[in-house]
């Protein structure tokens, strides 16, 4: 990202918190940055299309930073998932103008591609978690992923809420560690309990099947990759993905070679659970529509 398009973003967050996002021009922000609107679109397509850099923008960074704490980090499982919650709150409050704008003037129900990227962020970022609670409690924690996940982003959320709007200083640490051993004091119940919400809970059959089902996985799939991991090492993992999803638009999209690239990323462990349930659609997909729509051989 240049500096004149960072310049045009700062401006224009500090112009949709005074003023808010509907009620600002493009015309006010080149006002502001002294630049003309043609140097604006040279940058971006439109307001929204900033909005989309933005949160594109936030979502790399949150989690590269946070991979560093898994690759990067000598510490112990634990101690990365309290680095990793620390690194999420205090994301949220250096972008905290950002995130106000989004809560107050993007309301969930609208169709935007602003909240269907919102969207897209959260289920990342709810991937990300399960796979650092994964890592810090164990495959003890499987069974009872889904109400983990809920209780400690449930916590996060209320925290990086207050933070948003609380003006004094609070010593992050002391709430990502907070968190964390409200987390762990679950983790010991779990024997004593049983699982509420069942896996897979938020792939609704809606949303979560047939070919758009499968796209929609493999575009967050490839979003996530993208955004957790350096270039160089998935490089062939995303010309993969993306070769499914260039398949999936063909009207007769070729089972040979989905198949052929799906046991391809399958064989990679960072992805493996996840390719298994694109798979799952995949079957259920080929199973439900006639022959006609794919080409076998």
């Amino acid at each position: 990202m240049s500096e004149r398009q960072q310049e045009i973003m700062d401006t224009a967050i500090e112009l949709f918190s005074e003023k808010g996002y509907y009620f600002t021009s493009i015309q006010q922000i080149t006002e502001a940055c002294g630049i003309s609107k043609g140097a604006f679109y040279r940058h971006f397509a439109s307001k929204e299309g900033m909005m989309l850099t933005l949160l594109e923008s936030h979502q790399n960074t949150l989690l590269r930073e946070a991979e560093l704490y898994s690759s990067g980090k000598d510490l112990p499982a634990h101690e990365q998932l309290i680095s990793k919650i620390r690194l999420e709150l205090e994301k949220s409050v250096e972008y905290r103008s950002f995130f106000r704008i989004l809560f107050t003037e993007f309301m969930p129900t609208e169709n935007s591609e602003v909240n269907k990227k919102i969207k897209e962020f959260q289920t990342v970022l709810r991937s990300w978690h399960q796979q650092s609670l994964e890592d810090a409690f164990g495959s003890k924690i499987t069974p009872f992923l889904q109400d983990v996940t809920a209780v400690m982003e449930g916590v996060l959320k209320e925290y990086v809420m207050l933070l948003m709007w609380y003006s004094q200083p609070v010593p992050l640490w002391k709430v990502a560690s907070f968190i964390f051993e409200t987390v762990h004091a679950l983790v010991r119940q779990l024997p004593q309990l049983e699982p509420v919400l069942p896996a897979g809970i938020e792939e609704t059959l809606e949303n979560f099947s047939g070919r758009d089902g499968m796209k929609r996985q493999m575009q967050l799939l490839l979003a996530e990759v993208t955004s957790r991991y350096a270039e160089e090492n998935v490089r062939q993992d995303k010309q993969t993905m993306e070769l499914i999803l260039e398949e999936l638009e063909h009207d007769h999209p070729r089972v040979f070679l989905i198949e052929a690239l799906l046991e391809a990323l399958q064989q990679r462990s960072y992805v493996s659970r996840r390719i298994e349930d694109i798979i799952h659609i995949w079957k259920e997909w080929k199973g439900d529509v006639s022959n006609h729509e794919f080409i076998n051989e």
